[in-house]
């Protein structure tokens, strides 16, 4: 009697026991792996929007901080020579632009498919799509070196002369602010030569991003000599920077920056998956009626002084499809990327004090 009862309490689950308990597992498990599915989708697509938000506010902060910096050190500056082809290859595609008198801002709108960016391994593309991107040029002084004056300047203008002691300051490849009373322009070291108590600043023509221009014979075509009236003038040295933004064909936001130390140009990433980076330019200009003029998109020399604002409008998108589903009427569709845009108007402070009365001497 005993024995059989024991029998009976060791005796397994039936075959339906165990097919209804398999059927709760697989029920509640697949509850379990929806939610978590759920939760996972909300938390990745969360954090690429919030990354494409941030991307768009690192993107605002360091253009409108040197959009705020733009003509620092040029409020007595004029006639700032600049060659074309320079432009061309490395800043503007703006046909309106005035070489012998470079602006404070530089703009460039709507960059065609195809646009090589010079400099970049691997070569990349201004990017073009899904929309055309523009670019902006922005001048200012690096406060970090001080003025210096040369001893001498070489008339046809290749060559700048300094004191030996003073050639740690400089370094081949680097480009710099040659400004006198006759004008301004920028050169680029292609060599340091001499000995004894001074060391020669060489500016020879075909330097890797063609900013010199050496005077040939008795044409004062050479920018330095020109500025200098065949070395005549004294000059200064000083580090001016030109800060150009665009958006490369990867959708990052490059800055890269012209007259750095140590060498041509320096050039860091801002932010990644931008799409579109967009300039309208503000004036302090009335029209032949009298009205105030229409913002611009494209800047002449004429505008390029007149600029009092800067509207910037840039647009970032998830790296990857975040999968929201938006109900419009009776129709669901589920989204791929997602984008995000911000817009700031940023006061061009010095362009105000670059038209201010500069003091003359005598009165």
């Amino acid at each position: 009697m005993y024995e059989s009862s024991q029998k009976r309490g060791e005796r397994g689950f039936s075959l339906a026991e165990c097919m209804i308990a398999i059927s709760v597992m697989l029920i509640v498990g697949g509850a379990v792996i929806s939610l978590s599915q759920g939760a996972l989708r909300v938390a990745s697509t969360t954090y690429e929007l919030t990354d494409a938000q941030e991307g768009v506010r690192a993107s605002q902060e360091y253009i409108n901080r040197d959009l705020m910096n733009a003509g620092d050190g040029l409020n007595s500056l004029t006639n700032i020579r600049l060659r074309s082809g320079f432009v061309t290859n490395y800043l503007s595609l703006n046909g309106s632009i005035d070489y012998n008198n470079f602006g404070i801002l530089t703009s460039d709108n709507d960059i065609p498919v195809n646009v090589t960016v010079l400099g970049t391994s691997p070569a990349v593309t201004v990017r073009a799509s899904p929309a055309l991107t523009d670019r902006i040029t922005i001048l200012a002084k690096d406060s970090s070196f001080v003025a210096y004056t040369p001893q001498a300047t070489s008339a046809n203008g290749d060559v700048i002369t300094i004191a030996a002691t003073d050639v740690g300051l400089f370094t081949a490849g680097e480009v710099y602010f040659i400004t006198c009373s006759g004008g301004s322009t920028f050169g680029a070291i292609t060599s340091i030569s001499g000995s004894g108590a001074t060391r020669n600043l060489n500016f020879a023509n075909s330097d890797v991003l063609g900013l010199n221009l050496v005077r040939s014979g008795a044409v004062s075509t050479g920018q330095i000599s020109a500025i200098t009236n065949g070395g005549l003038n004294p000059v200064s040295l000083i580090r001016m920077q030109m800060i150009h933004y665009y958006v490369n064909s990867n959708g990052l936001l490059m800055r890269r920056v012209f007259g750095v130390k140590g060498a041509g140009f320096s050039e860091s990433m801002i932010a990644e998956h931008i799409i579109s980076l967009q300039f309208r330019y503000i004036l302090d200009l009335v029209d032949s009626s009298g009205n105030v003029a229409q913002p611009v998109r494209l800047l002449t020399s004429t505008q390029q002084t007149a600029t009092r604002q800067v509207e910037v409008t840039v647009t970032a998108e998830t790296p990857h499809s975040v999968g929201i589903t938006q109900t419009t009427g009776s129709l669901q569709q589920t989204s791929g990327k997602v984008q995000t845009s911000m817009t700031t108007s940023t006061s061009v402070r010095n362009m105000q004090f670059k038209q201010a009365l500069q003091p003359q001497a005598g009165g």
